[in-house]
C-alpha cells in the first residue's frame, strides 16, 4: 500500500494517491503560495509545475521562497510563457503557449518518463492556473484537458494541485471544473491573515482554519 502523501507546515490531512485538488482563491490571498508548499514534498518526491501565466525563473523564485529546495532531479517546469531563462534550478521544458495542450501534455509526458527512469516514484503536479487555460480556450477544451490530466495522476498515484481564482469565472465554470477533481480547497482573506477551508478531503475540519504564509 502507497503512503498518504502530507504537508508539512500546513492545516491539511494527508491525502490518499491519486487526488487531485483545487485551490480555489485569490492570488492575493496566498492561494499560490499555499499551492507551492502542497508541492513541495519530501526529496524522494518529485514535482512538475506547469507554469501559464509566469516564466520559469519568477516560478522557481517564488516556489524557493515558499521554502522548497528545487533541483534538477526532481523538480521541473513545464513553462508556457517560453522566455528562455537561464540557470534555473529545476528542469525546464518549454510549450508554445497555454492554449498549446497537447503540447503540455506531451512534455508532462516526456519528464515524467524522465523521473521514473531516474528512480523518483512518487511525483506531485501543480497547474498555475486553470484561469489561464480558460482565457485562451472553451470551458469544453480546458474540462476535457483536467479530466485527462486528473486521470493521469490517479493512474501514477501521484497528488494533483490545480490553482482557479473564482473571481475571474461565474459559478458554473468553477463548479464544472470543481467536479473533476477529487477535493476543493477555498482561500480568503481576513484582517488577521489567511484562511482555508476544505471540501472532499477525509477527517480534514469543514471550517476556516488559518494558515501561515511566509515571504
Amino acid at each position: 500500500m502507497t503512503d498518504d502523501y502530507t504537508f508539512e507546515g500546513l492545516p491539511l490531512e494527508s491525502l490518499r494517491p491519486g487526488t487531485t485538488v483545487l485551490v480555489a482563491g485569490p492570488s492575493h490571498a496566498g492561494t499560490r503560495h499555499l499551492a507551492f508548499r502542497m508541492l513541495s514534498g519530501p526529496p524522494e518526491e518529485g514535482a512538475i509545475l506547469v507554469s501559464t501565466n509566469q516564466r520559469a525563473g519568477r516560478i522557481a523564485d517564488d516556489w524557493a521562497r515558499s521554502g522548497f529546495e528545487l533541483d534538477e532531479d526532481r523538480a521541473a517546469i513545464l513553462d508556457c510563457v517560453g522566455d528562455d531563462d537561464q540557470n534555473v534550478p529545476a528542469q525546464v521544458l518549454s510549450v508554445s503557449g497555454p492554449s498549446d495542450l497537447t503540447g503540455i501534455g506531451m512534455r508532462y509526458s516526456d519528464v515524467y518518463r524522465t523521473f521514473r527512469e531516474s528512480g523518483v516514484e512518487r511525483v506531485r503536479t501543480g497547474l498555475f492556473s486553470v484561469s489561464t487555460l480558460l482565457s485562451f480556450g472553451d470551458l469544453k477544451t480546458v474540462s476535457r484537458f483536467v479530466h485527462t490530466l486528473v486521470g493521469r495522476i490517479d493512474a501514477v498515484d501521484g497528488v494533483g494541485v490545480f490553482c482557479i481564482d473564482p473571481g475571474m469565472h461565474d459559478e458554473q465554470t468553477v463548479s464544472t471544473i470543481t467536479q473533476f477533481c477529487s477535493a476543493r480547497l477555498d482561500v480568503r482573506e481576513t484582517e488577521t491573515g489567511q484562511q482555508l477551508r476544505a471540501r472532499g478531503i477525509p477527517d480534514q475540519p469543514r471550517g476556516w482554519v488559518d494558515f501561515e504564509v511566509t515571504e
